[in-house]
Protein backbone atom coordinates (compact mmCIF):
# COMPACT_ATOMS: atom_id res chain seq x y z
CA UNK A 1 0.00 0.00 0.00
CA UNK A 2 0.90 3.56 -0.18
CA UNK A 3 0.53 6.55 2.10
CA UNK A 4 0.05 10.13 0.15
CA UNK A 5 1.52 12.05 3.01
CA UNK A 6 -0.76 15.17 2.32
CA UNK A 7 0.34 15.85 -1.12
CA UNK A 8 -2.31 17.63 -1.96
CA UNK A 9 -2.60 16.43 -5.65
CA UNK A 10 -4.24 12.69 -5.12
CA UNK A 11 -0.89 11.14 -5.96
CA UNK A 12 -1.56 8.52 -3.94
CA UNK A 13 -4.61 7.55 -5.48
CA UNK A 14 -3.20 7.57 -8.83
CA UNK A 15 -0.65 4.94 -7.53
CA UNK A 16 -2.85 2.74 -5.93
CA UNK A 17 -5.15 3.18 -9.48
CA UNK A 18 -1.57 2.40 -11.42
CA UNK A 19 -0.32 -0.61 -9.76
CA UNK A 20 -3.64 -1.87 -7.93
CA UNK A 21 -3.00 -1.69 -4.65
CA UNK A 22 -4.71 -0.03 -1.46
CA UNK A 23 -3.71 3.97 -1.02
CA UNK A 24 -4.24 6.08 2.63
CA UNK A 25 -4.10 9.29 1.95
CA UNK A 26 -3.35 12.22 5.08
CA UNK A 27 -5.02 15.69 5.38
CA UNK A 28 -1.58 16.93 5.61
CA UNK A 29 2.24 16.32 5.77
CA UNK A 30 2.87 14.78 9.21
CA UNK A 31 6.17 14.09 7.63
CA UNK A 32 7.61 10.37 8.40
CA UNK A 33 6.27 9.09 11.84
CA UNK A 34 2.78 10.05 10.48
CA UNK A 35 3.60 8.27 7.36
CA UNK A 36 4.69 4.80 9.01
CA UNK A 37 1.83 5.30 11.53
CA UNK A 38 -0.51 5.49 8.99
CA UNK A 39 1.01 2.30 7.57
CA UNK A 40 0.90 0.52 10.84
CA UNK A 41 -2.43 1.05 11.50
CA UNK A 42 -3.47 -0.25 7.92
CA UNK A 43 -1.28 -3.86 8.39
CA UNK A 44 -2.96 -3.69 12.19
CA UNK A 45 -6.48 -3.48 10.64
CA UNK A 46 -5.92 -6.17 7.62
CA UNK A 47 -4.93 -8.65 10.40
CA UNK A 48 -1.05 -8.55 9.27
CA UNK A 49 2.04 -9.92 11.91
CA UNK A 50 4.10 -7.84 10.80
CA UNK A 51 4.86 -4.36 8.12
CA UNK A 52 7.72 -3.35 5.90
CA UNK A 53 7.84 0.54 6.18
CA UNK A 54 9.76 1.95 3.22
CA UNK A 55 11.10 5.10 2.33
CA UNK A 56 9.49 6.88 -0.89
CA UNK A 57 13.41 7.26 -1.93
CA UNK A 58 14.41 3.53 -2.17
CA UNK A 59 15.66 0.83 -4.87
CA UNK A 60 15.15 -2.30 -4.40
CA UNK A 61 18.08 -4.96 -5.93
CA UNK A 62 17.29 -7.91 -4.21
CA UNK A 63 13.38 -9.50 -5.49
CA UNK A 64 14.14 -11.85 -2.24
CA UNK A 65 14.14 -9.27 0.37
CA UNK A 66 10.62 -9.28 1.95
CA UNK A 67 11.26 -13.43 2.53
CA UNK A 68 14.87 -12.64 3.82
CA UNK A 69 13.84 -10.58 6.09
CA UNK A 70 10.89 -12.48 7.26
CA UNK A 71 12.74 -15.94 8.27
CA UNK A 72 14.07 -13.55 11.28
CA UNK A 73 11.20 -12.88 12.80
CA UNK A 74 10.52 -13.89 16.04
CA UNK A 75 8.68 -12.83 19.41
CA UNK A 76 11.13 -11.24 20.84
CA UNK A 77 12.38 -9.25 17.77
CA UNK A 78 10.71 -5.72 17.58
CA UNK A 79 12.01 -4.62 13.96
CA UNK A 80 14.74 -6.49 11.66
CA UNK A 81 16.45 -4.24 8.81
CA UNK A 82 18.34 -4.79 5.71
CA UNK A 83 21.96 -3.20 5.13
CA UNK A 84 21.33 -0.12 3.58
CA UNK A 85 23.69 1.31 0.49
CA UNK A 86 24.15 4.31 -1.05
CA UNK A 87 23.24 4.76 -4.84
CA UNK A 88 26.98 4.29 -5.88
CA UNK A 89 26.87 1.04 -4.12
CA UNK A 90 28.84 2.21 -0.74
CA UNK A 91 27.25 1.29 2.62
CA UNK A 92 25.35 4.05 4.57
CA UNK A 93 24.37 2.37 7.34
CA UNK A 94 25.19 -1.25 9.19
CA UNK A 95 23.31 -0.91 11.97
CA UNK A 96 24.04 1.39 15.10
CA UNK A 97 25.28 1.66 18.42
CA UNK A 98 23.61 4.17 20.81
CA UNK A 99 26.36 5.80 23.16
CA UNK A 100 24.02 6.69 26.44
CA UNK A 101 26.50 9.38 27.78
CA UNK A 102 27.11 11.40 24.69
CA UNK A 103 23.41 10.67 23.81
CA UNK A 104 24.82 9.21 20.36
CA UNK A 105 23.25 7.19 18.01
CA UNK A 106 26.52 6.23 15.88
CA UNK A 107 26.34 4.57 12.82
CA UNK A 108 28.74 2.08 10.82
CA UNK A 109 29.38 1.16 7.39
CA UNK A 110 30.71 -2.45 7.50
CA UNK A 111 28.43 -5.29 9.09
CA UNK A 112 29.39 -6.91 12.26
CA UNK A 113 29.00 -10.60 10.79
CA UNK A 114 28.26 -12.95 8.52
CA UNK A 115 25.35 -13.42 10.42
CA UNK A 116 22.28 -11.17 11.15
CA UNK A 117 23.48 -9.73 14.25
CA UNK A 118 21.78 -7.41 16.93
CA UNK A 119 22.09 -3.82 17.11
CA UNK A 120 21.03 -0.98 19.01
CA UNK A 121 19.03 0.93 16.36
CA UNK A 122 17.74 0.34 12.77
CA UNK A 123 17.80 2.49 9.80
CA UNK A 124 14.61 3.53 9.53
CA UNK A 125 14.56 3.67 5.43
CA UNK A 126 13.50 0.24 5.51
CA UNK A 127 11.99 -1.69 8.61
CA UNK A 128 9.95 -4.84 8.54
CA UNK A 129 8.20 -4.15 11.76
CA UNK A 130 6.56 -6.34 14.29
CA UNK A 131 2.51 -5.23 14.69
CA UNK A 132 2.69 -6.85 18.14
CA UNK A 133 5.59 -5.06 19.39
CA UNK A 134 4.25 -1.87 17.99
CA UNK A 135 1.49 -2.32 20.36
CA UNK A 136 3.43 -2.74 23.52
CA UNK A 137 6.21 0.06 21.98
CA UNK A 138 3.78 2.58 20.86
CA UNK A 139 4.28 4.30 17.11
CA UNK A 140 6.65 6.72 16.15
CA UNK A 141 6.79 9.78 18.11
CA UNK A 142 5.21 12.62 15.71
CA UNK A 143 7.17 15.15 16.77
CA UNK A 144 10.41 14.46 15.44
CA UNK A 145 8.87 14.76 12.33
CA UNK A 146 11.62 14.20 10.02
CA UNK A 147 14.70 11.81 11.14
CA UNK A 148 15.56 10.79 14.72
CA UNK A 149 12.03 9.18 14.86
CA UNK A 150 13.64 5.49 14.03
CA UNK A 151 16.71 5.85 16.55
CA UNK A 152 13.69 7.03 19.07
CA UNK A 153 11.46 4.39 18.40
CA UNK A 154 14.81 1.82 17.98
CA UNK A 155 15.64 2.63 21.92
CA UNK A 156 12.46 2.44 23.57
CA UNK A 157 12.03 -0.85 21.94
CA UNK A 158 15.29 -1.78 23.21
CA UNK A 159 14.08 -0.81 26.55
CA UNK A 160 11.13 -3.27 26.29
CA UNK A 161 13.98 -6.20 26.09
CA UNK A 162 12.91 -6.55 22.26
CA UNK A 163 15.92 -7.48 19.96
CA UNK A 164 16.40 -4.92 16.85
CA UNK A 165 18.55 -7.32 13.91
CA UNK A 166 20.37 -6.28 10.49
CA UNK A 167 20.67 -9.09 7.92
CA UNK A 168 23.61 -8.40 6.36
CA UNK A 169 22.56 -10.71 3.27
CA UNK A 170 19.83 -8.18 2.71
CA UNK A 171 20.29 -4.88 0.83
CA UNK A 172 18.14 -1.74 -0.23
CA UNK A 173 19.38 1.12 -1.94
CA UNK A 174 18.56 4.94 -0.53
CA UNK A 175 18.39 7.18 -2.66
CA UNK A 176 20.06 10.48 -0.61
CA UNK A 177 18.55 14.08 -1.10
CA UNK A 178 15.13 12.69 -2.56
CA UNK A 179 13.23 13.11 0.22
CA UNK A 180 14.02 16.71 1.53
CA UNK A 181 16.83 19.47 1.13
CA UNK A 182 20.22 19.64 2.28
CA UNK A 183 18.90 22.42 4.37
CA UNK A 184 16.11 20.60 5.99
CA UNK A 185 17.90 17.71 6.39
CA UNK A 186 20.77 20.06 8.70
CA UNK A 187 17.84 21.96 10.50
CA UNK A 188 15.83 18.95 11.52
CA UNK A 189 18.94 16.69 12.19
CA UNK A 190 20.30 19.52 14.45
CA UNK A 191 16.95 19.73 16.28
CA UNK A 192 15.91 16.21 16.53
CA UNK A 193 19.45 15.17 17.93
CA UNK A 194 18.57 17.50 21.10
CA UNK A 195 15.00 16.19 21.13
CA UNK A 196 15.91 12.26 21.34
CA UNK A 197 18.42 13.77 24.36
CA UNK A 198 15.79 14.82 26.17
CA UNK A 199 13.61 11.55 25.51
CA UNK A 200 15.51 8.91 26.20
CA UNK A 201 18.87 10.09 28.20
CA UNK A 202 17.87 11.24 32.08
CA UNK A 203 20.26 11.35 35.20
CA UNK A 204 24.03 12.58 35.21
CA UNK A 205 23.81 11.19 31.55
CA UNK A 206 21.77 13.47 30.28
CA UNK A 207 23.89 16.68 31.58
CA UNK A 208 26.74 14.64 29.45
CA UNK A 209 24.57 14.35 26.71
CA UNK A 210 23.44 17.95 26.74
CA UNK A 211 26.95 19.46 27.02
CA UNK A 212 27.81 17.05 23.86
CA UNK A 213 24.96 18.13 21.92
CA UNK A 214 26.07 22.00 23.03
CA UNK A 215 29.98 21.77 22.66
CA UNK A 216 30.36 18.72 19.56
CA UNK A 217 27.29 18.69 17.51
CA UNK A 218 26.38 22.48 17.40
CA UNK A 219 29.88 23.35 16.32
CA UNK A 220 29.63 20.54 13.43
CA UNK A 221 26.09 21.34 12.28
CA UNK A 222 27.96 24.92 12.22
CA UNK A 223 30.91 23.85 10.08
CA UNK A 224 28.63 21.86 7.58
CA UNK A 225 26.78 24.58 6.50
CA UNK A 226 29.92 26.81 6.19
CA UNK A 227 30.85 24.05 3.72
CA UNK A 228 27.96 23.42 2.00
CA UNK A 229 28.19 27.88 0.86
CA UNK A 230 25.41 28.52 3.42
CA UNK A 231 25.33 32.56 4.52
CA UNK A 232 26.00 33.01 8.07
CA UNK A 233 22.25 34.83 8.54
CA UNK A 234 21.00 31.47 7.45
CA UNK A 235 22.80 29.34 9.61
CA UNK A 236 21.80 31.34 12.46
CA UNK A 237 18.06 31.32 11.46
CA UNK A 238 18.60 27.98 11.67
CA UNK A 239 20.10 27.39 14.99
CA UNK A 240 17.88 29.90 15.91
CA UNK A 241 15.01 27.77 14.55
CA UNK A 242 16.42 24.56 16.54
CA UNK A 243 17.16 26.33 20.17
CA UNK A 244 13.84 28.13 19.78
CA UNK A 245 11.74 24.95 19.55
CA UNK A 246 12.95 23.43 22.41
CA UNK A 247 12.91 26.32 24.63
CA UNK A 248 9.10 26.88 23.81
CA UNK A 249 8.63 23.12 24.02
CA UNK A 250 10.52 23.01 27.94
CA UNK A 251 8.75 25.57 28.94
CA UNK A 252 5.12 23.89 28.06
CA UNK A 253 6.34 20.21 28.66
CA UNK A 254 9.67 20.38 30.92
CA UNK A 255 13.22 19.21 30.36
CA UNK A 256 12.16 15.12 30.17
CA UNK A 257 9.49 14.37 27.48
CA UNK A 258 7.47 11.13 27.78
CA UNK A 259 9.18 7.77 25.91
CA UNK A 260 6.38 6.61 24.48
CA UNK A 261 4.80 7.21 21.16
CA UNK A 262 1.03 6.86 20.00
CA UNK A 263 -0.99 4.09 20.91
CA UNK A 264 -1.77 2.44 17.41
CA UNK A 265 -3.46 -0.52 18.49
CA UNK A 266 -6.41 0.87 20.78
Amino acid sequence: MVVDNGSGTGEGERLAAEFQIAAVTLPENGGVPAGYNAAIRWARDQGASHVLLCNNDLEFPDPQLVSRLARLAATNVAAIGPIVRNDDGSIWNAGGRFRRWLGHAQRTRKPWDAAPYEVDWLDGSCLLVSIDAICRIGGLAPEFFLYWEETDWSVRARRTGSRLLVDPGASVTHVGWASGSARQTRRYSLRNSLLFVRRNVGGVAGVTASFAWLFGRLPVFLVRRLREGAALGEIAADVGWAIGWHVRDVVRRGWRRPADGPDLCS
